[in-house]
């Protein structure tokens, strides 16, 4: 069900997290943002266009970039805009869940980010991997992923996060593709909410009961992979990104929009943050001009019925759960 925007919003227009702090309704994404682009195009959004959210990952391997892209914006505003001014979410890597690396982990992605604290830090998957050597992915010789067997559990590696927050390396912790019942087992002791979870979530995944357990949990979500973008080899179009949506289509021909905008336009009226990523100016611009059209209910119920006959999942990794589940298993 679509939710009425009665605020006037903009580009700074943000959510309360569980903690009071706040999340801007828009930022930029930066997975699989091609190595060379991804500063450049963090400086241009921030010094430019105003974007104030920026979502990066130590698995990413690019927050060296996003780091640099952040100070050259700050120090060319000349003071107009300041570290507290922006949103910088980074996340824990599925092979630092243990306890003791967890300290570890987040002072890496401070130094190669060049902060004191971190905004959002979100544990990456609910799966934890043997540690190996910091270039090194946890895999065995045939590919497969190397798990740890100690049991670690989600809520030891969510106690050691909320440390964090104690001694002021981040300001929030949140979770991302976690299910209802993997949060439901941080719930059980934690002492710190989780504020967001980040999961895949689009026309073609529009996540509908998972955003009500969050709604009652009062965590935020947030959108990747907003528009359905993700073109597997020799697939066309058409039949890969919500881009191309006849449904979509008309409803951006009637708003003189492109079906980007409507997209991320869909997101924001269901009370989500969202995080499209781009490495192309012209795109970067167009992903921030959504806040001065509507789309009305029928338009929005229009775009929540494409998952009846176009349901798709684009990130699904071969990561299980105990009890050799896929992470996606209901």
């Amino acid at each position: 069900m679509a939710i009425r925007i009665n605020e006037i919003l903009n580009i700074d227009s943000c959510l309360i997290l569980s903690n009071n702090n706040t999340i801007p309704r828009l930022g930029l994404g930066t997975w699989r943002s091609e190595p060379g682009k991804v500063q450049s195009i963090v400086k241009e959004a921030i010094l430019n266009c105003g974007y104030r959210h920026i979502d990066c990952a130590w698995l990413y391997r690019n927050e060296n970039e996003v780091g640099n892209g952040i100070h050259e914006a700050l120090e060319e505003s000349q003071g107009k805009i300041k570290r507290e001014d922006l949103f910088i979410t980074t996340k824990l890597w599925n092979q630092h869940h243990v306890p003791e690396d967890v300290e570890w982990a987040i002072h890496e992605s401070l130094k190669k980010l060049r902060l004191d604290y971190i905004d959002l830090y979100l544990m990456h998957w609910p799966v934890a991997f043997k540690k190996m050597d910091e270039n090194q992915w946890s895999q065995t010789e045939d590919k497969t992923v190397r798990y740890y067997a100690e049991g670690i559990t989600l809520a030891d590696t969510w106690k050691a996060m909320e440390k964090l927050v104690d001694q002021q390396l981040v300001r929030s912790i949140g979770v991302s593709n976690f299910q209802p019942t993997e949060i439901d087992e941080i719930l059980q002791t934690a002492r710190i909410r989780p504020a967001v979870n980040q999961i895949e979530l689009h026309p073609y995944l529009n996540q509908h009961v998972l955003r009500e357990y969050c709604a009652k949990q009062n965590i935020i979500i947030t959108s990747y992979c907003p528009l359905a973008n993700l073109k597997r080899p020799n697939e066309r179009e058409e039949d890969a990104s919500a881009l191309y949506n006849p449904v979509i289509q008309e409803i951006a021909k009637l708003k003189n929009r492109t079906t980007a905008q409507v997209i991320i336009r869909w997101h924001i009226q269901h009370g989500l943050t969202v995080i499209p990523k781009t490495v192309t100016s012209e795109r970067l611009y167009e992903n921030c001009q959504v806040f001065d059209f509507e789309l009305s209910d029928k338009e929005m119920n229009q775009i929540d019925q494409l998952e009846k006959s176009s349901h798709r999942r684009f990130v699904n990794p071969p990561f299980l759960r105990p009890g050799n589940r896929n992470v996606f298993d209901d």
